[in-house]
């Protein structure tokens, strides 16, 4: 970037960051379902901000420097960071505590003023436990066990959660927020909404954060399905059969819409020459043939879809992003929405749901994962037949080829086709369906990290270059974030114990939920 800020206001460990957070906010009721005045940018749209990053800053640090873990874009840029970057497996202390820190100040500040402010009742709450859940489990999934539990309005020195507690505690906090937020869904209907001014990504509409909220539930009991069954099971058949249930369509979809204040911020890392599309996407849906290319990506000047390999130690803007042989970029502007949560992917959860035999959750893993890439084409504006593509029996994966440097060159192991293929085995199913839920979740390169790292799918290019010092193998990747400089500066008694918990604080450690081979 041009000029990186400061943009951390103090960790959220030390109280004084949450004691002047309240100056702002004044003439509430006392009905906690409508205080007469709301100020958005201190407790709605802070907390919205987490949920795509769309700020410059944010929008680097969460959805580029560490998502190129993803898959769906390649940091192009150094700067004076000589070879300690997150794209070569080895980041220094001060750059890996950005994400972490971010999160944790964004959230809370805000969080502890709504509770007040409300007495924990009421949707506006509920929605703010909500938001809680989210970008927490953001952070359970970076970093492993976290701080949850135990936190509190001015206690935040507290020990760290192992991740199954931690996920077992928002679950019960996901399950309050739905039952609130589901009785604000049935009492308000059409009369005075005081979220409606604020909210960004649905307009106040709560029962349209309810299945945002009974698809988060499924998301996070599919993450944690193989490290616990039962739980999981419990969890995704909940939010599918409650009362207003989970995204079911297009409309659904969760984006930030943005607005005079808010603009992408993938636009703007992207003018600064700081990011190129992935090579690894631009194979899959090259190959593929897929009509949702131009919509996500801009032509190479070769006229053809490709990107760049992630990890190219001493990268530069120069290399790829400006002069004659430009890769493929971001196709976004300042306006264009920012996803959050696609109702593609909650389809796609429900397929992987019936390859586990939950029948409760979905009866037909076919019939989901065309359901899946039929939303997407909705989606994404898509003109051309979603069942044309989902019934391709030909089409493949490309190996990549780089514009000037033929030693990045890489091929795709496995060429799966697209159509769904109910003889196949488990594990190619699963691939099959876990590529398609990429090429629809894209740009959530945190979720596409997220099922790379629990999966093993699909196949995302390594670094080029890998300089890791903490065991980190080209073959795997990077498999967590390290615990934050700063809980090392405020917490480090509590830190150490949470290390502890995963058999150290390095990067090649696999979290609890993960695969573990």
């Amino acid at each position: 970037m041009k000029k990186i800020v400061k943009y951390m206001l103090g960790m959220v460990l030390f109280p004084l960051v949450l004691s002047s957070c309240t100056d702002k906010f004044e003439d509430f009721n006392t009905d906690p379902n409508a205080p007469s005045k709301l100020d958005s940018e201190a407790l709605i749209a802070p907390l919205i901000d987490c949920l795509a990053s769309p700020e410059e800053n944010p929008c680097q640090r969460n959805n580029t420097f560490w998502a190129c873990f993803g898959g769906y874009v390649t940091v192009t840029n150094t700067w004076s960071w000589g070879d300690t970057n997150y794209y070569t497996y080895n980041v220094d202390d001060e750059r890996n505590r950005w994400s972490a820190d971010y999160y944790f100040n964004s959230l809370y500040k805000n969080y502890f003023s709504i509770a007040r402010m409300t007495g924990e009742r009421g949707p506006v709450y509920a929605l703010a436990l909500l938001f809680r859940v989210n970008i927490m489990e953001y952070v359970l999934t970076m970093q492993g066990p976290l701080p949850y539990s135990q936190v509190k309005d001015g206690l935040f020195t507290v020990p760290y959660d192992d991740e199954k507690t931690a996920y077992t505690q928002m679950f019960a906090d996901l399950d309050t927020a739905i039952e609130n937020l589901t009785q604000a869904a049935g009492a308000m209907t059409g009369g005075f909404n005081p979220l409606r001014d604020y909210d960004r990504v649905y307009d106040g509409d709560y029962s349209k954060w309810v299945k945002y909220a009974n698809s988060l539930k499924l998301r996070m009991a599919i993450r944690i399905s193989e490290a616990d069954p039962e739980l999981a099971h419990k969890k995704a058949a909940e939010a599918v059969q409650h009362s207003i249930g989970v995204m079911e369509s297009a409309s659904d979809t969760a984006w930030d819409k943005l607005n005079s204040r808010y603009k992408n911020g993938f636009n703007t890392v992207q003018n600064w020459g700081e990011i190129a599309a992935n090579a690894s996407i631009t194979s899959y849906m090259s190959g593929y043939e897929d009509p949702r290319l131009p919509i996500y990506f801009t032509k190479a000047t070769d006229g053809s879809y490709t990107g760049v390999r992630s990890g190219i130690r001493g990268i530069k803007p120069n290399m790829y992003c400006t002069g004659e042989q430009i890769a493929s970029k971001m196709n976004v502007t300042e306006t264009t929405p920012m996803l959050i949560f696609s109702a593609a992917e909650v389809a796609f959860l429900r397929a992987e749901a019936a390859l586990k035999g939950w029948s409760d959750v979905a009866a037909s893993a076919e019939e989901y994962y065309n359901k899946g890439i039929t939303i997407s084409f909705q989606e994404r504006g898509v003109e051309g037949s979603a069942a044309d593509y989902y019934n391709d029996t030909t089409r493949k994966p490309k190996d990549f080829a780089d514009l000037k440097n033929g030693s990045y060159n890489c091929n795709i192991k496995h060429k799966l086709t697209i159509k769904w293929n109910d003889g196949a085995s488990a594990e190619e199913k699963l691939e099959r369906l876990i590529i398609q839920k990429w090429i629809a979740n894209y740009p959530l390169g945190a979720e596409a990290w997220n099922d790379y790292r629990r999966t093993g799918y699909p196949q995302i290019f390594p670094a080029v270059d890998n300089l890791s010092t903490q065991g980190v193998t080209s073959e795997r990747g990077q498999r967590r974030l390290r615990f934050s400089l700063t809980e090392y500066e405020s917490n480090r008694a509590n830190v150490e114990k949470a290390a502890g918990m995963i058999g150290g604080d390095r990067e090649n450690v696999d979290l609890w939920w993960a695969k573990k081979n």
